[in-house]
């Protein structure tokens, strides 16, 4: 009896723990905590302008798990000549906002220094991959565009200034020569503000650590910049049943013509001139107006956005990539309104009524139309205004018109800026 007690005493135990056990489970392993680490910089962006070299570089959004930030940290990497960015070159750290863009300033070198810049983002103690390394060689410095004036035009905003056109200069980093390699060219360097960044950077200098997010290139020759291809000629007129054969002499000269056309499109295109940038409110200057240099010294800013102030800076271009500009000209400041005036009314008539003059009119058609306005001439009395008829009425009547005079009616149209239009053609009547 007293080992059957014993027994009875442990089968509770033994079944908690059997219960136990099967409540349990596998929860599998733990993740990992989310990272902090900021990804790499994008539109990272070296430049000369005026006396200054300016990098810039949009900040991310989030980590590279995903996670927010307030505000984190933007190392710039910054080195003349061929040292090693990493131990010789000097650090700029800023704080920023996400997806701020950040742009500074750093010392230009002596013209003919080769320039070699990089950023990455900082969070605390953790950094993030590093931007390819950008690099030009400094320019001396261009003049700068001057007496840039700006007023109102019907179509929108003119842009008039001086100041010689520059002369263009190649500022791009010459690829190191490959044994068995010929007809090196030169790196592209930073694109101008505002457009997609160039293929070209600066490979890592002797010494320098190898990066994982710059990947060894293949020992082929670097390629150029992608450029459009001129239009090809209608088949009929290349098609070799429609030409007579010349042989390989008459097709080395084909493809002669063909580069030296080529050539010809390239050398077309914008390479030198200025830049335009517009601002509009308390917002900074960000990309020009328009990808290529303009050649001429004055534009017409039809794109302006009408009921607020805008401003414009004008540099001169030497080079477009890397980005070599001028210090920028004199700002000019303009608030932008609608100077249009409305069509002229038109179909005026005068009828007598009983209790004066009637004018009736055909609508105009504008949307931003406030009011019509009359004016009267009569003997002895000079024409002048004597009415302000709502825009949505289309007949007014002359209460004061006296009896057995001719007067002389005509009518404008009035927008919501204070823009009146031409007259229609008068029209006389008289009350009987």
């Amino acid at each position: 009896m007293r080992h059957a007690r014993r027994l009875s005493g442990t089968l509770p135990l033994a079944a908690a723990l059997v219960v136990a056990t099967g409540a349990c489970g596998h929860r599998g392993n733990p993740l990992p905590p989310k990272r902090h680490t900021p990804p790499a910089l994008s539109e990272f962006r070296l430049a000369q302008r005026g006396s200054t070299l300016e990098v810039s570089a949009l900040a991310p959004a989030a980590s590279v798990d995903g996670l927010p930030s307030e505000s984190l940290g933007v190392e710039i990497l910054f080195v003349e000549g061929q040292k090693d960015l990493e131990k010789a070159g000097s650090r700029r750290q800023l704080v920023v906002q996400p997806r701020q863009r950040v742009v500074e300033t750093l010392p230009l070198p002596a013209p003919g220094t080769v320039a070699r810049a990089a950023a990455r983002g900082v969070y605390g103690k953790e950094r993030g991959a590093r931007t390819l390394i950008m690099a030009l060689v400094a320019q001396p410095e261009v003049a700068a565009p001057r007496e840039l004036e700006a007023s109102l035009s019907e179509e929108g905003v003119r842009l008039e200034w001086t100041g010689d056109m520059p002369q263009h200069v190649d500022a791009a980093v010459p690829v190191p020569r490959i044994l068995g390699m010929t007809g090196a060219r030169p790196l592209q360097g930073a694109n101008p503000p505002g457009t997609a960044a160039g293929p070209g950077s600066l490979p890592a200098a002797q010494g320098e650590a190898p990066r994982p997010e710059a990947p060894k290139p293949e020992p082929t020759q670097p390629a150029e910049p992608t450029r459009p291809e001129p239009a090809k000629p209608p088949a009929a007129e290349t098609s070799e049943s429609a030409q007579p054969s010349t042989g390989g002499a008459g097709q080395a000269a084909a493809g002669g013509q063909a580069a030296g056309e080529r050539e010809k499109s390239e050398k077309k295109e914008a390479r030198v001139g200025f830049f335009i940038y517009r601002r509009a409110g308390a917002a900074a200057y960000a990309a020009p107006l328009m990808p290529r240099p303009h050649e001429a010294r004055s534009l017409k800013d039809t794109t302006a956005p009408e009921g607020e102030k805008v401003c414009y800076v004008v540099r001169a271009v030497a080079s477009l990539d890397p980005l070599v500009e001028s210090a920028a000209s004199n700002e000019a400041c303009l608030d932008v309104r609608d100077i249009s005036p409305p069509r002229a009314p038109t179909g005026l008539a005068v009828l007598p009524r009983e209790r004066g003059l009637e004018l009736v009119w055909t609508p105009n058609p504008e949307e931003d139309l406030a009011v019509y306005r009359v004016y009267r001439e009569g003997p002895g009395e000079p024409r002048r205004r004597i009415a302000d008829v709502d825009a949505g009425q289309a007949a007014w009547t002359d209460a004061t018109a006296k009896p057995g005079v001719t007067y002389s009616y005509s009518l404008t149209a009035v927008d919501r800026s204070g823009n009146e239009s031409p007259e229609a053609p008068p029209v006389e009547a008289s009350r009987e």
